[in-house]
């Protein structure tokens, strides 16, 4: 039997320096969430004392370092995918607040019908204004808003994180909710006669948002921009990465069960000068290195280096 972690829905909400905002945000879910689910707050660097005062309440908290939207959104599908596997995962910003008993269960449902399913505040164009923005009576539009973002797991598998290109600010959420539309969930493609348009599911999802103070610059968004429209034929599924040491980077984050071996018998870096340097007999003896290791040094606790000896398992 598998004893991995899971749940029905994964609540990862990303946060920076709005400590207030933060702190009522989770009790308000602790109030109002009736699924078995689980919080994890993705903490972009703060230094208002959000972290400490999270931890103070025994909430899990992801992160430290300051790495921009698409990667703090990363660090929650990244723990709801691999650590605590959830049915449906819910991004949230900040300055979300739930509003209803069981709002939760709204977007669950939403995100088993379509796989993908966006909140937008009411001034964003829709063009179902008639819907009633449910789970049951989804509405459509061509403009999301990244607030707060549904999505199911097996949709998910097919789409991948945000895409940290990215960076600081800017345009991640609507490249995500692109990519998942290309790949068939969370929208329609509607072709008016001569031209292809997306449009996306929303949701009101029994949330509200708060008034805050945007930490993005408009030379973010106009950069970001042109990075949206240059990705549109880039590949769908996307890593949390781009390359050997931003992975190392991020998955450092999660501890070692996801940085290397846990129990290795042989050293990561076997080196044969090393062995041979510490081991002269061997090296006069001009047999090879590694399969002496292997075969008899392990077990006689030869030194692999100039440091002290391995000790033999």
């Amino acid at each position: 039997m598998s004893n991995e972690e899971t749940c029905e829905i994964g609540i990862a909400i990303t946060t920076y320096n709005r400590k207030s905002f933060i702190l009522k945000l989770v009790e308000r879910i602790r109030c109002l969430t009736k699924s078995k689910y689980k919080v994890v707050i993705c903490d972009d660097g703060s230094s208002d004392g959000t972290v400490e005062a999270l931890k103070e309440k025994g909430e899990i908290v992801l992160g430290g370092k300051n790495k921009g939207i698409a990667w703090n959104k990363n660090r929650g599908l990244f723990y709801f995918q691999n650590i605590c596997k959830a049915e449906t995962i819910i991004l949230l910003d900040d300055d979300v607040l739930p509003e209803v008993a069981g709002w939760d269960y709204e977007w669950h449902l939403a995100c088993e019908k379509v796989g993908h399913v966006n909140f937008i505040p009411p001034h964003f164009h829709r063009l179902t204004k008639n819907r009633k923005m449910t789970a049951t009576d989804l509405g459509i539009g061509p403009m999301v808003g990244g607030m707060a973002i549904g999505q199911s797991a097996k949709a998910l598998a097919n789409v991948g994180y945000m895409d940290n290109r990215f960076g600081r600010y800017g345009h991640e959420h609507a490249d995500f909710s692109f990519r998942f539309l290309r790949a068939g969930f969370g929208g329609v493609m509607y072709n008016d006669g001569g031209n292809d348009h997306r449009y996306f599911y929303l949701i009101d999802g029994g949330i509200t948002i708060k008034e805050s103070e945007s930490f993005g610059t408009q030379e973010d968004l106009n950069r970001n921009n042109e990075l949206l429209w240059e990705l549109e034929k880039d590949y769908i599924y996307r890593l949390p990465w781009r390359n050997d040491e931003e992975m190392h980077e991020f998955l450092g984050e999660f501890g070692e069960r996801f940085t290397g071996m846990a129990c290795p018998p042989l050293p990561y870096r076997f080196v044969s000068k090393n062995y041979l340097d510490s081991n002269p007999d061997i090296a006069a003896a001009g047999v090879d290195s590694l399969d002496h290791y292997v075969n008899f040094g392990i077990r006689e606790g030869r030194k692999t280096s100039l440091e002290a000896p391995e000790k033999p398992d």
